[in-house]
């Protein structure tokens, strides 16, 4: 009876790709039809999938069904994966699972309900109607941002949740493949990531432009992904000196938008696309970066535009870790440091020698998003955890003092001014 059902699925789309394909359907027929069809794909994959792991948890292939699903339907195990886990994680939501398996949610917007879910809760998430409304009717990349969004706000903390789950899952490999190529492969947060490509596709345009004045045919040229790869080396070379190789100029690094939010009267800040940046990690940004401020009026128009440029100088840099030798805190090699505003420039710091140290990635990780905190003694900074306790130092207790019971204290245990006559014994 299933297989019977099966082939009369495959029939019928056979049937309507025929007639698409034929022209005698009219343009509105068939965009009628696409949302019907959409919802049908839903719906197979949905009975792809659990047949995987039926089929797996019968059999004890102990995978949930990915080898099955895979090879059986022609996915990549990734691809596999993946349905796997959004299954599994649906399971403790029925409202949403119902709204996969009827089609109305896409695969790939129920993945992003599925991620909701293992970050907020599944009772958070089904008893919010209205991101099930959207997981409905949004596509998969707008979606994508919104569910974002969405976790942020739940968690409470402004992204800095989210940021630490990001940052736990980056990752860089190098291998050699067969045919004697080196390949790569990494995964950042989204602000080291667009900071990474935002430098390495300024490079690479600029690569590409001057091929194409000295290159003489198009054959001699690099494609632009050629150049990517050419920068990254010519970046790694030259990243010490944090300016785009062969320019001698400093080139954009990442954009960032900041509003006041109307309810919390708090600074919301996003990348372009719409993943919030934590408080944290806007002031580490802050700490490397030249800002050029540009307001907005309620249309988008540019009204108002000016620049800050909060970066040490290379003057300055030089005098620090000639100062210091590396990291203020553990040495570090100096090539591993950035410049660290003690006191933020948001809250009226100035980009002087005294109020600057060179910390290492680590430390500087510390100081943004686990509160480590610098303190000055006579001109000498040192990094502490927070709540650590500070004590000034020891010294031996005053001799105690003795006096005559029911007679006056002595003047020292006296208020200021009591003149209080001394009894020794």
């Amino acid at each position: 009876m299933l297989i019977e059902d099966a082939r009369a699925i495959e029939a019928t789309a056979k049937r309507i790709l025929a007639q698409v394909k034929e022209g005698s359907v009219s343009c509105e027929e068939m965009r009628e039809t696409m949302p019907v069809l959409k919802s049908a794909s839903a719906i197979i994959t949905a009975a792809q999938t659990s047949a995987a792991v039926s089929i797996a948890g019968r059999e004890r292939h102990g995978d949930g069904g990915t080898e099955v699903l895979s090879s059986e339907a022609g996915l990549s195990r990734q691809e596999a994966r993946s349905h796997i886990k959004t299954a599994e994680t649906l399971r403790e939501a029925p409202a949403v699972r119902d709204a996969v398996e009827s089609g109305r949610v896409s695969p790939a917007n129920a993945r992003r309900l599925a991620e909701a879910i293992d970050k907020t809760g599944a009772r958070t998430v089904s008893d919010d109607g209205e991101l099930l409304a959207k997981a409905e009717t949004m596509r998969p990349d707008q979606f994508a941002k919104e569910a974002r969004r969405w976790v942020v706000d739940r968690d409470g903390d402004g992204g800095e949740s989210e940021h630490r789950r990001r940052r736990a899952r980056r990752r860089l490999r190098m291998w050699d493949t067969d045919d004697g190529m080196v390949a790569l492969h990494g995964e950042f947060d989204p602000a080291t990531g667009r900071r990474i490509r935002n430098r390495l596709e300024t490079e690479a345009r600029r690569l590409y432009v001057a091929d194409k004045k000295l290159a003489g045919t198009p054959a001699e040229r690099r494609n632009f992904h050629q150049c990517m790869a050419d920068a990254l080396d010519a970046l790694t070379a030259s990243s010490a000196s944090g300016e785009a190789a062969g320019s001698g100029k400093p080139f954009a690094d990442i954009c960032v938008v900041a509003h006041v939010d109307d309810a919390t009267g708090k600074l919301v800040a996003e990348l372009p696309d719409g993943v919030r940046l934590p408080e944290a990690v806007l002031e580490e940004l802050a700490c490397n970066a030249k800002f050029t401020g540009v307001v907005y009026d309620r249309k988008g128009k540019p009204i108002w535009r000016a620049e800050s440029c909060r970066t040490a100088t290379k003057a300055q840099r030089q005098i620090l870790l000639a100062r210091y030798g590396g990291c203020f805190h553990c040495a570090a090699h100096p090539a591993l440091c950035q410049i660290h505003h003690i006191r933020p420039v948001s809250q009226g710091g100035s980009t002087r020698l005294d109020n600057m140290v060179p910390v290492c990635w680590d430390c500087h990780q510390r100081i943004h998003h686990h509160k480590w905190q610098i303190r000055t003694t006579n001109g000498v900074h040192t990094l502490h955890p927070p709540g650590q306790l500070h004590f000034g130092p020891a010294h031996a207790p005053d001799q105690p003092l003795l006096h005559l019971s029911g007679e006056d204290p002595p003047p020292e245990l006296h208020p200021a001014g009591s003149g209080a006559p001394c009894s020794a014994m």
